[in-house]
């Protein structure tokens, strides 16, 4: 029981900071108890990396879109602001906690009962990651590419 309230502590804390210092605690809660209590963390990061560049370079681009405050450097005619980088580490942060939190529940199994029966499902979609994206690569129609990723599904479960 005292890990699920501590879990939807660290959820709501999540979204409730917008500052950098509250984001970062929340990573180090979350990183620290995902390196105790998950076993397969690293596993799970070197299986989403294309994933988290393709986010990381998405982000980056927050950067680039505040004008506003105390500037660091120009680059091409595009000034780049503290509160800029600041905004981007935050909200990179952010999405990095929920990943983090949700390989922490799918380590410690905290949701039985009526939502176990989609963790089985969950595991699979995020295992299927990088086929994914290598059949994205492929340029496949969308109904082929749905009917493609149901039947790998199908045929794990």
């Amino acid at each position: 029981m005292l890990l699920k309230s501590s879990f939807l502590l660290l959820l709501l804390a999540n979204f409730y900071f917008n500052k950098i210092e509250g984001v970062l605690g929340v990573f180090a809660v979350s990183l620290l108890l995902n390196i105790i209590f998950a076993k397969n963390l690293f596993g799970n990061i070197k299986k989403m990396r294309s994933l988290f560049l393709i986010y990381l370079i998405t982000s980056l681009t927050q950067v680039f879109y505040i004008q506003e405050g105390e500037v660091l450097f120009k680059l091409f005619g595009i000034y780049v602001t503290k509160e800029g980088a600041v905004n981007f580490l935050t909200n990179f942060l952010r999405v990095f906690n929920l990943l983090l939190l949700s390989w922490f529940i799918n380590s410690q199994n905290i949701f039985k009962g009526k939502f176990g029966k989609y963790q089985r499902v969950v595991d699979q979609v995020v295992e299927m990651v990088p086929e994914v994206l290598s059949l994205f690569k492929k340029r496949m129609k969308m109904k082929w590419f749905f009917r493609h990723i149901l039947k790998q599904i199908r045929v794990k479960i």
